[in-house]
């Protein structure tokens, strides 16, 4: 298989390909970032791992082509040219409880075939890398390796693109949160009246990454509003629920202003530069 090339010549527009676990995670992770690419003349190229049929909305049998649906109308919202489902099904997640099973291990409920997490990781790569040869992709996001949460589904998006991209020159960016945000966000809920107890101060540990020299944060406010329309197509889902990664109902929304990235494989570094270009550096990028 030849070498992935950018499409960053003159006239040619760059490409981004942004993979993700489950419809919704695309607007809520990276729906900001995606308005900033496609504004800045980048063609969007959106595939999803599983039909997430195990979410929270009713639907029954019907909910994974409902949350299809919605996917479509959210890349609708936000410029997306492409939108390829591998097909898996969703593994399901168990919030864990405090001395449970670790972040991130799968149950045995989530081994069913069919799901993601009983697929073979180098054939869902290779559809993954296929369809990155085809755009000849700029970039590729994913999820860092603790899938920001510890869904198994999102680990496994995480090992589906390292492996995805070995071979090409593809850059690899990784969405997850920053624990310093995390941390500064509990501290002013707990000051304006949120019980502490609600948020344990561990949970800032389970989530996301460190502060490190890789680490972008993305100040997506401007496009907030725009974002938000993008969430809301995924109408059969409840961002509010309580249970969504361990945080207190309505927590969430507080961190939907910034999305977080940490470079994985800098490249040509022409998705950095995207970045930067209107962002904070948490510090110098290293080289």
């Amino acid at each position: 298989m030849g070498v992935v090339g950018p499409k960053g010549g003159i006239g040619v527009r760059p490409v981004l390909v942004t993979l993700h676990a489950h419809p919704d995670d695309e607007a809520i992770f990276t729906g900001g970032t995606i308005l900033r690419a496609v504004r800045a003349g980048w063609r969007v190229v959106l595939i999803v791992a599983t039909d997430g049929e195990l979410g929270t909305g009713a639907g029954g049998s019907d909910l994974g082509a409902k949350r299809r649906a919605e996917t479509r109308d959210a890349a609708r919202v936000l410029g997306v040219d492409r939108v390829e489902f591998l097909g898996y099904g969703d593994s399901g997640y168990d919030e864990p409880s405090r001395g449970g099973r670790p972040i991130g291990t799968a149950s045995a409920r989530a081994l069913r075939s069919g799901t993601l997490a009983a697929a073979h990781v180098d054939a869902a790569a290779a559809a993954v890398r296929r369809i990155l040869v085809e755009e000849e992709a700029t970039a590729l996001t994913s999820y860092d390796d603790n899938g920001i949460y510890g869904h198994i589904d999102h680990v496994l998006v995480h090992e589906i693109a390292v492996r995805s991209v070995e071979g090409t020159s593809c850059e690899h960016y990784e969405s997850t949160l920053g624990r310093s945000g995390l941390r500064q966000l509990r501290s002013e809920l707990v000051g304006r009246g949120l019980v502490a107890d609600l948020w344990p101060l561990l949970l800032a540990d389970r989530l996301g990454v460190e502060d490190g020299p890789t680490l972008v944060a993305v100040d997506v406010t401007g496009d907030l509003d725009r974002k938000l329309a993008a969430v809301a197509a995924h109408s059969s889902q409840l961002l509010e629920a309580a249970t969504f990664m361990g945080l207190p109902a309505g927590a969430f929304h507080h961190l939907l202003g910034t999305e977080w990235f940490r470079v994985a494989r800098r490249g040509d570094g022409h998705f950095l530069d995207l970045l930067t270009s209107e962002s904070r550096s948490l510090q110098p990028i290293a080289v």
